[in-house]
């Protein structure tokens, strides 16, 4: 099975690794990697290196073109990245069995918008979510009405992809993927944090 996995940035790319680790070893797939958004930018670090650090290959890399956060800029990257999104997804429309995308960043839903006019099978994760306050809920549940599969944090998710989608969505609860990194983090202790950080110790503890 062919598997596709958008990530926009180093805050999706973290919750995919448990994800993404398990689809290499496993023979059964074939992953393919689309990295966009800030992974692509300089100003944000070129975080597609993590992705190449952490020994995966990145097949496809798509434009974004995000200089600032600002709501205009924003606004143009969003087009901007639907549109090469449009231009990829014309060309590899019948290449993947299923393209994963997950959470609620505009360029994310940028790229699954692009997608729908031909039929591509998406499969979201972390829909049915709620961000209190934030225009991230009109992109998440953009992104749930455009996918077929949903994999979710808990039951209560399903439920309302379920009264989002108007329909019986297939729903898989299977619990956070960030949860699954506890299991591989190699946590500093108190001494390695402070040099790691360049950190003053000693004025740590005048302040305290």
């Amino acid at each position: 099975m062919r598997i596709a996995v958008l990530t926009s940035s180093r805050a999706d790319f973290g919750i995919y690794l448990p994800l993404l680790k398990a689809i290499k070893c496993d023979s059964f797939f074939e992953l393919e990697i689309i990295a966009f958004g800030t992974h692509l930018s300089k100003i944000h670090g070129f975080s597609i290196d993590e992705i190449e650090r952490q020994g995966f290959e990145v097949k496809y890399r798509i434009e974004s073109f995000l200089l600032q956060d600002d709501a205009e800029s924003i606004a143009k990257s969003y087009a901007i990245t639907a549109y090469n999104f449009a231009n990829f997804w014309a060309v590899h429309q019948n290449d993947f069995d299923w393209v994963f995308c997950l959470g609620d960043r505009f360029e994310m839903a940028a790229a699954v918008a692009a997608g729908i006019p031909l039929n591509i099978r998406f499969a979201h994760l972390h829909g049915g979510e709620t961000t209190l306050g934030a225009i991230d809920n009109i992109y998440r549940h953009s992104i749930t009405l455009a996918s077929k599969l949903h994999f979710v944090s808990a039951n209560i998710f399903a439920e309302r992809i379920k009264e989002i989608n108007g329909t019986e969505a297939i729903c898989i609860v299977t619990g956070s993927l960030s949860l699954d990194n506890l299991d591989t983090i190699s946590f500093l202790n108190k001494e390695s944090f402070l040099e790691k950080w360049g950190i003053d110790f000693n004025i740590c503890h005048i302040i305290q």
